[in-house]
């Protein structure tokens, strides 16, 4: 049943306030949708036709400082960034704990610390004065305290701010601070010979918003002192430009650097004099190390080489600086391609070394034999070894850590992050955190049932990801690939384009291609045994050339097949898919309809909350077809001819709404009307719609510049343009998805059982994807200063009903309640707005497109308890049965009627009265029309 709060709203967009709307403000929101206030609503902007409209206020921008609040209404509370999750773990080395106990890892602007024996966090210690997310106080290394006392847990670490601060990890606390002068110290190795020294690559800390250069950027290689009193002193010893590692002599005296095609070998006297000694390098340097007890200097290359270089003595190198001078060297030779890493073991017989091949490679340099750890299951990045050399620590290129017995060469832990989806194939982890461009093709889906967060892995891959508990739940292989081969290789590696679940979670769809030359359709059932998804069926080029570009399931519907849509890039149709079942119980998927019109590119599709109605965007024009015959289309909706190519549409929730967008703006439109509701006119970065709940998320950029990262996000009602929530989000916007908060895990709305409104983020909450892979999970607060809830009915006066048709019939499902003479109209505007009320409701029922009607059973209920008269109770059941009771009770009956009649007589006509008077009437003329049609 279409009630008068929802038909009102679908007339004249709701103001946030709690105040009744004057006339004026029922002027300026008919302005938004383009009505005239004084005259019936235009024909609706069906098939080409355009509607007479006023020009509408362009929403203001969001300021950069915009508190993240709600706005509006006082019922919505504040909203609040609530956690952050996903991030690199593996962009440093992993660093152990001097009693082997504990490893510490870099998470972006915290240090996270881990059990060896579990890989559970233990603690997590970032500045109290910086936000969670904060790219500003990144972390750019970690070092183990080599002064801690006998089972203290203290590191330092260095990151963006151009801060040094050394934390206390058994406490979590921090014990001191220091501001280094330099700027930004990253790859930061201790001092083996002097206290509170290191030896860093100072840089100059970067413009905001702007991508620096990492060839051309300058380093100076430091020697820092970090004294107590807060003070440091910094020793200059050369400089390099785009630095790239750093390693440090057990003897504190030698200093190695690389960059790309040039090694730098520096001896550090006593006196502080540095002799330099350089050689530029026909391959590529990939690693350098120190051997820990000879004069070798190991050099990874790009070719899978490991040189070792018998140099570092100050007899064969002189005194003075050299360039490319001759130096003995022999290579250890395995790996295919290039080697990341390099390590060596506290006794010197021992090396690991590990690449893009994924396998761990341990040379026993003493007999010149090599044992391998294959299938860690992406390139290896980074090694650590243990201080009491029984562990080893792996980073790998997929943001995995594998803690491995170095005994038995198994596996004691493993800790997974957020897989970065095609990370950029550079020599080092650190490069590798900025992600490429259209890396996540599949956005952010949101699992029906379990509410992880499903999005583009490694190649060919979807990770299963829960962002609340801030794990990685499965990785889901949709197609197979060669994790080694080289760039070239690389190149022609598969990707997940696209990827959907029906609304019950059994159906899972993808769409992956191989650079546009290959383009597989894959139906993916789940079996609740295994808890995992299995191919039902395969279909090649479903849309011949050019791939998919927009993939829908529909909602289950009795009777009738579950179906799929696809949209093809180059073959200018779409495709009705229909599950299927054999004889023998299997299902598979058919084509079971083509569909063209006007040979125009579909780019992209959606289904009604029902399933009744298909949606189907063609350039600037949104076409709505049954999907059960998908003959012709039922309606066109054009705003207009200027309006730019749909990128993406999808239904508020069960509203009558339909949200439309591209690059450039989003139009809301209202289907009852046919017409544009509203208009946002901004650059948008990603737009979201809750499958369930009115309510949909907009990330605008703040910026016009191409490399500018300061968005604002926006959370809407289809209602109105204006926004509940406005807040600033300076680091970027990948993706946007709604998911059920955890006090909501079942993702059903409280709203829709108690009838009450409800604050949409209290039950809700807003992941945020960032371009360094970091989700943002942003929902309500947790104060409680203010009631979620709140009554929608402001009436206290109580509800009429018959007891004598209660006890016969039962109860009403809606009870009329009356309005008191406090809450009467007194003004000539309510009537004025309620004409436009009654025209919008009239145009609503009369003109808007069948699919979009509600049957004639729902409208029953209301219209035979509008022609019923409202009686007392005490008029239906006499209290007493004596004659003279009975004539009294009947004048007193008589005399109440009365008064009651003149006084409904004498007071003004409130909304209720008006909006009963045109439903009636609107009603009563439905049920003519149909009876004359059945006669």
């Amino acid at each position: 049943m279409v009630s008068r709060a929802e038909a009102v709203a679908a007339a004249v967009p709701s103001t946030p306030s709690k105040a009744k709307p004057t006339w004026q403000e029922y002027e300026h929101q008919a302005e938004t949708v383009g009505m005239d206030v004084d005259a019936p609503q235009q024909e609706s902007a069906i098939v080409g036709s355009s509607p007479r409209r006023r020009k509408s206020k362009k929403p203001k921008k969001p300021l950069d400082n915009a508190d993240p609040k709600m706005l509006g209404d006082e019922a919505y509370r504040p909203v609040e960034l609530k956690q952050v999750s996903g991030g690199a773990l593996t962009h440093e080395a992993v660093v152990f704990s001097s009693d082997s106990s504990l490893f510490f890892l870099a998470k972006d602007n915290a240090v996270a610390v881990y059990n060896v024996e579990n890989a559970e966090m233990v603690q997590s210690m970032a500045a109290a004065n910086k936000k969670q997310g904060d790219q500003t106080a990144t972390i750019h290394a970690i070092v183990a305290d080599p002064d801690q006392a006998e089972g203290q847990h203290r590191v330092y670490t260095f990151s963006a701010d151009c801060r040094a601060r050394l934390w206390d990890a058994d406490t979590g606390s921090l014990v001191r601070e220091w501001r280094l002068p330099g700027g930004v110290a990253a790859y930061v190795v201790a001092d083996p010979l002097r206290s509170n020294a290191f030896y860093c690559a100072m840089r100059s800390a970067p413009v905001k918003n702007q991508k620096p250069n990492m060839d051309k950027m300058k380093y100076m290689v430091s020697r820092l002192t970090l004294a107590e009193d807060g003070s440091v002193q910094a020793e200059q010893l050369f400089k390099m430009s785009g630095l790239v590692g750093l390693c440090v002599r057990g003897d504190g005296q030698w200093v190695a650097a690389y960059a790309m095609f040039r090694v730098v070998l520096a001896q550090v006297r006593g006196s502080g004099k540095v002799v330099q000694h350089s050689w530029g390098m026909t391959e590529r340097v990939s690693a350098l190390a120190f051997h820990p007890g000879e004069p070798v200097l190991a050099v990874g290359d790009w070719r899978g080489r490991i040189m070792f270089w018998h140099c570092v003595d100050d007899h064969l190198l002189g005194s003075q600086p050299t360039t490319d001078r001759r130096v003995s060297r022999h290579s250890h030779h395995w790996h295919a391609h290039r080697v990341n890493t390099v390590a060596f073991a506290e006794s010197g017989t021992t090396m690991l070394s590990g690449g893009e091949e994924g396998v761990l490679v341990l040379w026993q340099l003493p007999t010149d034999s090599r044992s391998f750890v294959p299938r860690l299951g992406s390139d290896v990045m980074g090694i650590a070894i243990s201080p009491d050399q029984a562990f080893y620590a792996v980073t790998l290129r997929d943001n995995t850590v594998k803690v491995l017995s170095a005994a038995t060469r198994s596996l004691v832990a493993s800790l997974q992050g957020l897989t970065f989806a095609d990370s950029s194939q550079c020599s080092k982890p650190r490069l590798a955190r900025a992600l490429q461009p259209n890396a996540f093709t599949t956005g952010l889906v949101v699992h029906p049932t379990t509410h992880h967060v499903v999005l583009n892995g490694e190649p060919g891959h979807l990770q299963v990801y829960s962002a609340l508990s801030d794990r990685h739940v499965v990785s889901v292989e949709v197609a197979s690939f060669n994790r080694t081969g080289g760039s070239q290789v690389a190149a022609s590696q598969p990707h997940v384009d696209l990827v959907q679940y029906s609304s019950d979670g059994a159906w899972m769809a993808t769409v992956d291609s191989r650079k546009n030359a290959e383009c597989y359709l894959k139906f993916w059932s789940h079996d609740p045994a295994a808890q995992k998804y299995r191919l039902a069926t395969r279909i090649d080029a479903p849309h011949m050339s050019g791939g998919v570009s927009a993939l829908a399931f529909q909602p289950p519907r009795q009777g009738q097949p579950l179906l799929c849509v696809t949209t093809g890039r180059a073959d200018a149709c779409f495709r009705v898919w229909a599950l299927q079942t054999r004889g023998t119980g299997h299902h598979y998927w058919s084509c079971r309809s083509t569909v063209r019109y006007r040979e125009q590119f579909p780019r992209a599709v959606a289904f009604s909350a029902d399933g009744s109605t298909l949606a189907v965007a063609f350039g600037g024009a949104v076409t709505l077809w049954d999907p059960a015959t998908c003959l012709a289309p039922a309606a066109v909706l054009v705003a207009s001819a200027q309006t730019p190519a749909i990128s993406g549409l999808a239904f508020v929730g069960e509203s009558p709404y339909l949200a439309t967008w591209s690059s450039t703006r989003l139009d809301m439109w209202n289907l009852l009307t046919g017409s544009v509701w509203w208009t946002l006119a901004m650059p948008l970065l990603a737009v979201t719609v809750h499958p369930r709940v009115s309510l949909l998320a907009v990330a605008v950029c703040q910026d016009s510049a191409a490399d500018s990262l300061d968005a604002s996000l926006l959370v809407l009602t289809p209602e109105s343009p204006n926004p509940i929530v406005a807040l600033s989000h300076p680091v970027g916007v990948e993706a946007l998805a709604f998911a059920p908060s955890s006090s909501n895990k079942r993702g059903n709305h409280p709203a829709a059982a108690t009838k009450q409104l409800v604050d949409p983020l209290d039950h809700n909450i807003l992941i945020v994807l960032t371009p360094t892979g970091l989700l943002n999970i942003y929902g309500a607060t947790d104060s409680d200063q203010k009631e979620t809830v709140v009554p929608k009915a402001a009436s206290t006066a109580k509800a009429m009903s018959s007891a004598v048709f209660a006890n016969i019939f039962g109860k009403p499902k809606t009870t009329p309640t009356p309005v008191t003479a406090s809450g009467a109209a007194t003004n000539s505007h309510v009537r004025q707005a309620m004409r436009l009320v009654r025209s919008a409701v009239q145009s609503a029922y009369v003109n808007a497109p069948y699919h979009v009607l509600p049957p004639v059973s729902a409208l029953y209920d209301q219209f035979f308890t509008a022609q019923m008269h409202p009686t007392t109770p005490d008029t239906l059941v006499p209290s007493t049965s004596d004659d003279a009771e009975d004539t009294a009770m009947a004048d007193t009956e008589t005399e109440e009627k009365t008064l009651e009649t003149a006084a409904t007589m004498s007071r003004p006509a409130t909304v209720d009265d008006l909006w009963s008077e045109a439903n009636t009437s609107l009603l009563q003329s439905i049920c003519l029309g149909f009876q004359a049609k059945a006669n």
